[in-house]
């Protein structure tokens, strides 16, 4: 049997964290939006992963333990006959510091989905959902949304954001100068570079061309070399930046989102609207 693991340490408390993966409402800012779910045994619950109804979830509660383990089942049941569980567990190891397990069994029951449904695919998911979204909302690193419609094909304002002259262009309102290093390929190291050879160094966590990007940010860069994380890094690192094209009868919408700790969420509301009508400007 497939055993999809993934663990981390926060500096919270069990109830904070037990809160996040029980209540729905908080549930909805970080994880999924799951109406009806709540902690009885034998409540089934389902959910789909985004707005678009895609991915049907359905599941029910077999197992709670107050502030320490939830365990329900997780089935797709539009796309297999396949069935698995997940079991959250929660332990403090120390003061103001718990330790939270997820697995997810049987994974490979759903075989029959086809190949978005890997155990490699749960891992990448599970991972992010723990590591990054669960922390940034312990954290208070809140997700910024920003939007522009653009006159000209997704290839093409895929090129300007990521042609290496013409990114130093559209960012220009963060940083005149900013430029990149790196590769735009699945698992490529980049490094985001000021002048000042100070910056930031990620990885492309997530790619199909012309419609997805995602980036996971690592840590910071001075005098051009990757800064060890540190205790302010470690709370960060692993944010997501996202971008998505989608066009429609040759107008293309870009979306951005992008993790931000609470110290840049002024500056990235200011300068990110700023940046992305330079990306309009050039493309159209």
């Amino acid at each position: 049997m497939s055993v999809i693991s993934t663990k981390s340490v926060f500096e919270s408390t069990k109830e904070k964290v037990w809160d996040a993966i029980t209540n729905p409402q908080t549930m909805k800012i970080w994880y999924f939006d799951i109406s009806d779910f709540n902690l009885t045994i034998g409540n089934q619950f389902s959910f789909y992963e985004s707005d678009r109804k895609e991915y049907l979830h359905t599941g029910e509660i077999l197992k709670v333990e107050q502030n320490k383990i939830l365990q329900h089942t997780w089935n797709h049941p539009e796309q297999s006959k396949g069935s698995s569980t997940v079991t959250w567990t929660i332990v403090e190891i120390e003061n103001n510091k718990v330790e939270v397990t997820l697995t997810h069994e049987g994974v490979e029951s759903f075989a029959d989905a086809g190949p978005n449904f890997t155990p490699a695919n749960y891992q990448m998911g599970w991972d992010a959902l723990v590591k990054t979204n669960l922390r940034n909302y312990l954290y208070n690193i809140q997700k910024l949304v920003f939007e522009v419609e653009i006159n000209a094909a997704a290839e093409h304002i895929w090129s300007k954001m990521w042609d290496k002259k013409s990114y130093s262009d559209w960012t220009t309102p963060f940083c005149a100068g900013t430029y990149y290093t790196g590769e735009i390929e699945q698992g490529s190291r980049i490094h985001f570079i000021a002048p000042s050879f100070e910056g930031m160094y990620s990885d492309v966590f997530y790619l199909i061309p012309n419609k997805l990007l995602i980036f996971k940010h690592i840590g910071n860069l001075k005098d051009l070399k990757e800064v060890p994380l540190d205790a302010e890094s470690e709370k960060w690192t692993g944010s997501f930046e996202t971008y998505k094209l989608n066009e429609i009868d040759g107008v293309t919408t870009v979306i951005a989102e992008i993790d931000c700790v609470a110290d840049y969420i002024n500056y990235m509301k200011e300068k990110f609207p700023l940046a992305l009508q330079e990306l309009k400007k050039i493309s159209e």
